[in-house]
This record gives structure tokens, C-alpha cells and sequence, in this order.
């Protein structure tokens, strides 16, 4: 068939088109902007260039599976401090360990944890002993102070509610836990007020079954440190060496295997079994389903505004 020469419909230029095309106009290719009106539908799809943007696993990194269990440390760590301060009272609570001991213990683990974490703090300056000396001096007075108030606060509550209570609010402090904190370079503070109210009101929970006001302040001073303090003094140890970190949370898994089995060998495998499933097992399963995972991004998805700083990165 001849061709015939029309007027654009669109530009208003004379084109050269088939006399099939009832159209009459040459139409310019479609573009993906708003501000200015084209001869296509809303609807459109550019079937050339529409797959073009498709991104698929665009943020996807791959997991090494010893990478993952190092990490995986640190939930086992922390289930590690519950299981060590729950093991404390039920030492106190039937009478096997002493007031005496539980002093002890409190003061060496302030002094060693602070030791540690002035060694091992790049940043630390001795003006700020003097600071952390009065904080320390404030909080525990204000703990020995109230310590006659805590251990009535729930003295009402009977036995299994406060069993249960605990156990929900400890599971509640592992949950919302800030793992993030203890490997952040950057991250000055713990953000996890959730976490540490719960691991507390445990505290208050559990000593309001001890025998006198002087075990509730061990143990409420027990639990500032091991879910307070001892956040501070694992960060500085996991970012100055991840083997000595790691030889903290084995040390720590050891002493919580033998104590329990000293209580109960149901609760000894049981927490073993949990330990070895967090540290090992649930690492593999998380690299073994790495395959199937499939992001797809493209022109379909909703538009996000990109920040200065992503966008002068790209021509750098």
C-alpha cells in the first residue's frame, strides 16, 4: 500500500505515515514524568523499557555462617544473664548462699566491670572517675533507701504470680534487648529502657520473697549490674576483641550449665539445648533459606525520596 502524508496531530508537523494507521500523528516516545501531557493512556505500559528497572534482591547480603554465629553470641550471652541471676536467687531465696557472699559478689562485680570497661575504653579520662564515683554512690544509696519499700511492693502477690510475672517480664527483657548496642561502633548509648525496666521489676518481683531488706538490695544491686552495667563493659570488650568476647560468653555459659545442674538436670538440658540451638542451629537454618529468598523492586513500587547524600555518592 502507498503511504500518504498527513499532519501531525501532536506536533503539527507534515509526517509520512501508512494509510492504515487511523491515528493520523506520530506519536513521541512515552516518557515516565507527570508534568507535561502525552498521546498515551494513564494506563500505559511501555512494553520495551518497562522490565528494564526490575531489581531483584537489591538489597540482599549474603550471610557466612560463622559470621552469623558470632552474632548469635550475643542473644546466647544475654539468655546467660538471666539464667545466672535467676540461679542467685534461688541460692539466696532457700538459704544456700549467705548475706555475706551476696555482698561480696556484688562489689567485686561493680569493681571488675568498671575495671574493665576503663581499661578497655579508649576514651576514658580520669575526670571521669570522679563522675562515675558519685553515680555509683547515688544509685546504690538510692536502692539501699528504698530497699525497705521494694520488698513489701509486692508482698501481696502470692507465690505462682510472681513466678509467672517474672518469667514474662525476663522473656520480655530478652526480646527487646539492644543487641545492636553491643556491636555499634557508633552507638554512644543502650536503648532499650523496655528491656531494663523489665529485667528490674523482676528484680523487685523476686525480692520480695527474700528474708530481709539487706537481700533485696543485693539483689536489685545484683540486677543494676548484670542488666545495666554490664551491657557497657561487653561493648567495650566485643568491639576491642571479638575472642575475648567470645571467651566471656563460654565462660559464662559453663558457670550457668554447672549451677543449674546443681538444681536441676531437667533445667541444665534444657538450657543447654536452647543455648546450642540459638548459637548453632538457628545460624545454619538462617543460611540454608538464604536461597529462596526473592525481592523484586521496579516502576511498580512506590517512589522514595533519596537524600542529598545518597544521590552525590553516586558521582563521586
Amino acid at each position: 500500500m502507498a503511504t500518504r502524508s498527513v499532519v501531525c496531530n501532536f506536533c503539527g508537523h507534515e509526517v509520512i505515515t501508512h494509510p492504515s494507521d487511523d491515528k493520523g500523528a506520530c506519536r513521541p516516545k512515552w516518557r515516565k514524568i507527570l508534568y507535561e501531557k502525552q498521546p498515551y493512556d494513564d494506563n500505559y505500559t511501555d512494553e520495551t523499557s518497562f522490565l528494564i528497572e526490575l531489581v531483584q534482591n537489591a538489597n540482599f547480603r549474603e550471610y557466612d555462617y560463622w559470621t552469623v554465629v558470632v552474632d548469635s553470641s550475643l542473644v546466647t550471652q544475654q539468655v546467660t544473664i538471666v539464667a545466672l541471676f535467676c540461679i542467685i536467687f534461688h541460692l539466696s531465696y532457700s538459704a544456700k548462699i549467705g548475706l555475706p557472699f551476696l555482698l561480696l559478689m556484688d562489689t567485686l562485680m561493680l569493681v571488675l566491670g568498671y575495671t574493665m570497661s576503663v581499661l578497655l575504653d579508649p576514651q576514658f579520662q580520669l575526670s571521669d572517675l570522679t563522675v562515675s564515683l558519685l553515680r555509683v554512690m547515688l544509685l546504690f544509696g538510692s536502692v539501699f533507701g528504698l530497699a525497705p519499700v521494694l520488698r513489701t511492693l509486692t508482698d501481696a502477690f502470692s507465690d505462682d504470680t510472681i513466678w509467672a510475672l517474672t518469667v514474662i517480664v525476663l522473656t520480655a527483657h530478652i526480646y527487646f534487648y539492644d543487641y545492636g548496642y553491643i556491636s555499634s561502633e557508633s552507638r554512644a548509648t543502650f536503648q532499650a529502657p523496655a528491656s531494663l525496666n523489665s529485667a528490674i521489676f523482676a528484680s523487685v518481683l523476686l525480692g520480695s520473697r527474700l528474708p530481709s531488706t539487706l537481700h533485696v538490695f543485693c539483689l536489685i544491686s545484683a540486677a543494676i549490674e548484670v542488666f545495666g552495667l554490664f551491657p557497657i563493659m561487653s561493648r567495650h570488650l566485643k568491639l576491642f576483641s571479638t575472642v575475648l568476647h567470645l571467651g566471656l560468653t563460654t565462660l559464662l555459659f559453663v558457670l550457668a550449665a554447672s549451677l543449674l545442674f546443681s538444681i536441676s538436670n531437667v533445667l541444665a538440658l534444657i538450657y543447654i539445648a536452647l543455648a546450642v540451638a540459638i548459637t548453632f542451629v538457628c545460624p545454619a537454618w538462617l543460611v540454608s533459606i538464604q536461597k529462596y529468598k526473592n525481592e523484586i523492586k521496579g516502576p511498580w513500587d512506590e517512589a522514595t525520596v533519596r537524600s542529598f547524600q545518597e544521590m552525590s555518592q553516586e558521582y563521586v
